[in-house]
């Protein structure tokens, strides 16, 4: 009956109390950093491998970008590219000077990353993807949040869909959940991750990445390592695009958990509560405990059946036998593709949490990703 009570807590916690806790820090520690502009070379990176889809566009993005064009370069770095990928950075190269084109063998995104880093100029890296749109201001925007010397990295909000539509569609349950918290987490001065399809840092904090580990994840943990604040501005929007299925979704939730689980486990100093007290707390409620709920949940629901089994707690247990059907509910609707209405929340997050689960196997069996795919 305890381990009941403190695992239904704890799990509760991770996906309630932790968010109060986090609005009760803002109003007691209000630390935004201040804004200004500054003018610095900025180095704008984009990994691709066989893009010849979407290069052509994300060139054009990048051109129409309202930043000095004497304080900027693009450094397009092709994997190993097989198709047009290379003919067409060179076409566009050839009218642009800002544009570079770098080659490497097949070494996976990271590692492309690390080989545009070396070649870059600016002061300022800005990570982004192929198939990432964005506002016309978002260098400018982003790079302003260097105007406070504490600020190691900014990262912006990525919305799912085109520019023109994007705002109208809006995000799932469990991506506006996400951002919510990552944007109390930059008030208080804790947030320990990004987004890498728009991450920006200072040129002096930039470690290699292993080829294992995706940006978004490793480089906000190594600014924290520094004493650098990251910030998330939600003035600096980017448009991107999810899998349009729900098995695309998924694999990207269990790629997500995999990778992220992996690479902050692999700076074991940040969790330390005595070194960095509440960056340990934000690491270990929001990435840790969350992505052991689906472990937690499981307990949680064994333990209810015996306690039925001895007239126990059982008005709980049929909350989570409805609370499943719900979810159930909203998957067929979504593999009939008919709306799921309300049943679409639990459906969501039942969803994330199986992922969460395969890529806690996929973590422990030592799986390495190193794909250019969409993921959290």
């Amino acid at each position: 009956m305890s381990l009941f009570i403190v695992l239904s807590l704890l799990t509760a916690y991770v996906w309630a109390g932790y968010p109060l806790l986090l609005w009760l820090l803002r109003r007691i520690l209000p630390r935004r950093p201040a804004q200004g502009e500054s003018r610095v070379f900025v180095s704008v990176i984009v990994a691709v491998h066989n893009e010849e889809s979407k290069i052509g566009a994300k060139l054009l993005d990048c051109m129409q970008l309202s930043y000095p064009s004497d304080l900027v370069e693009f450094l397009v770095v092709s994997d190993g590219s097989t198709d047009r990928t290379e003919e067409i950075v060179g076409e566009h190269a050839s009218s642009d000077p800002r544009i570079h084109l770098l080659r490497s063998e097949r070494v996976g995104k990271s590692g492309a990353q690390n080989l545009a880093v070396e070649h870059a100029q600016g002061q300022i890296l800005v990570f982004t993807d192929a198939g990432t749109r964005t506002q016309s201001n978002l260098l400018q925007t982003l790079v302003g949040n260097f105007a406070d010397s504490r600020v190691g990295l900014a990262t912006g909000v990525v919305y799912f869909g085109h520019p023109g539509e994007a705002v109208l569609k809006g995000q799932g349950f469990y991506w506006r959940y996400e951002f919510f918290l990552r944007q109390v987490e930059s008030d208080v001065g804790i947030l320990s991750t990004a987004t890498g399809t728009s991450l920006a840092m200072r040129r002096e904090l930039f470690r290699p990445m292993e080829s294992c580990y995706g940006e978004d994840c490793i480089l906000p943990l190594d600014v924290r390592l520094q004493g650098y604040r990251v910030v998330q501005d939600p003035e600096a929007v980017v448009f991107d695009t999810m899998p349009d299925t729900v098995e695309g979704e998924f694999r990207a939730r269990v790629r997500m958990t995999a990778r992220n689980w992996t690479g902050t486990l692999s700076r074991p100093a940040l969790l330390n509560p005595l070194r960095f007290p509440l960056t340990s707390l934000g690491l270990i409620s929001h990435k840790l405990l969350r992505w052991l709920t689906p472990v937690l949940l499981a307990i949680i629901f064994s333990l209810n059946v015996f306690l039925v089994f001895h007239h126990q707690q059982i008005f709980l247990w049929i909350l989570q036998l409805i609370f499943y059907a719900a979810a159930l509910v909203g998957w067929i609707s979504t593999r009939m593709k008919r709306p799921a209405g309300i049943f679409a929340y639990p459906f969501s997050f039942c969803l994330a949490n199986v992922g969460f689960l395969l890529g806690l196997l996929k973590a422990a069996r030592s799986e390495k990703i190193t794909a250019y795919q969409t993921g959290g």
